[in-house]
C-alpha cells in the first residue's frame, strides 16, 4: 500500500545501481504509490532502471500519467510493464501512448 510506496519511492529517488525491478502483482501497491515511484525516478538524474515491472498493481489514471511522464524523460528506462491495471483508464492510456511517439 501507500506505505510500501512512500519506502520504494525514498529509495528509488537516490538510487543509482538498480537496473531492474519487478513489483507484479502487488494489487494492494495502488495509484498514490504508483505515482509517486513515478515521481521519484524522474527526480533521480542518475537512475539506472532499465526494466520496471508494475503489472497488476492497482495503478489508476494518476500513476499512468507519472509514469507517460517519466517515460518522456527517461533516458535509461527500456521495459515498463503496466498490464493488468484495468483503473489506469483510457485518459493514461492516451498519455502513455503519446510519450511513446
Amino acid at each position: 500500500g501507500p506505505a510500501v510506496g512512500e519506502a520504494l519511492s525514498a529509495l528509488l529517488r537516490s538510487n543509482s545501481s538498480l537496473v531492474w525491478l519487478d513489483l507484479a502483482a502487488n494489487t494492494q501497491l495502488g495509484d498514490a504509490a504508483g505515482t509517486a515511484l513515478a515521481g521519484a525516478l524522474q527526480e533521480n538524474a542518475e537512475t539506472r532502471l532499465q526494466t520496471l515491472n508494475l503489472a497488476n498493481c492497482g495503478l489508476g489514471p494518476k500513476a499512468g500519467e507519472g509514469f507517460a511522464a517519466l517515460l518522456r524523460s527517461s533516458r535509461s528506462l527500456e521495459t515498463l510493464n503496466l498490464s493488468v491495471n484495468p483503473e489506469l483508464g483510457d485518459t493514461a492510456g492516451a498519455a502513455l501512448a503519446e510519450a511513446l511517439q
